[in-house]
């Protein structure tokens, strides 16, 4: 995309793709499932939990959404299943609403332990994912940012940010479990994704600096770390 091509102001801001797949995420599965939770907890006894259930139904049909309709699964599906699995998990093995609020605080240990394993890979974790999010997948798009993507200065880059990712979603769990041992949950689903916002847009502009500097040209042209990953 020329200079003149690119949208200015706003348009440029909601044209973005990572915005976008942002605000959605930040809809389906943070805000929904607290708006959730606030109108099924009256229903139920105070020690049910069956309102964290209810509060996890949102990420799950959009995932099923996803399968079904979309016949695909994206990253961003990817992380909501594995959020979906983890707090599911934590409210089957906890005996009280506060252990589950806690066994959610592990979604993000789960996820920095597969951004770690992916060093040992050719291409790391984040480096499929800007891929994901540059080129929508397309075959002939995938082709042209593998060129470029691929070269050892690039690679050495998406090896940083993964390690980067590994350290900023440990403390982002750390941030939760905190959450989760310190609030009610329904203090817990206000908090907690005011925490994820604040937390993922410090990883993500944090990852667009450090991308445009050690992505220069003819590299930062083609690839993109204009388009850098959310985080879940």
């Amino acid at each position: 995309m020329t200079l003149a091509e690119t949208p200015k102001g706003w348009r440029a801001l909601t044209g973005h793709v990572a915005v976008r797949a942002l605000f959605k995420s930040v809809l389906i599965n943070l805000a929904a499932p607290a708006l959730l939770y606030r109108l099924a907890a009256p229903q139920f006894p105070a020690d049910s939990l069956l309102p964290l259930a209810i509060s996890g139904v949102p990420p799950i049909l959009w995932l099923a959404y996803s399968v079904i309709r979309l016949r695909a699964i994206d990253f961003l599906g990817l992380f909501a299943a594995e959020n979906v699995v983890v707090s599911m998990a934590a409210l089957v093995l906890a005996h009280t609403e506060r252990g589950a609020l806690i066994g959610r605080s592990m979604q993000n240990v789960i996820l920095a332990a597969l951004f770690l394993g992916s060093l040992a890979a050719a291409r790391p974790l984040v480096f499929h994912m800007a891929r994901q999010l540059s080129t929508g997948n397309d075959p002939a798009k995938r082709q042209s940012f593998d060129a470029t993507a691929t070269q050892p200065e690039a690679l050495r880059a998406y090896r940083v940010l993964t390690l980067g990712w590994t350290a900023a979603l440990l403390i982002k769990a750390a941030g939760s479990y905190w959450l989760g041992a310190n609030f009610a949950a329904k203090d817990f689903l206000v908090f907690s994704p005011l925490w994820d916002l604040l937390s993922d847009s410090v990883l993500v502009t944090a990852s667009i600096l450090y991308g445009r500097k050690a992505l220069a040209p003819p590299v930062a042209s083609e690839t993109p770390l204009a388009a850098t990953p959310i985080a879940p």
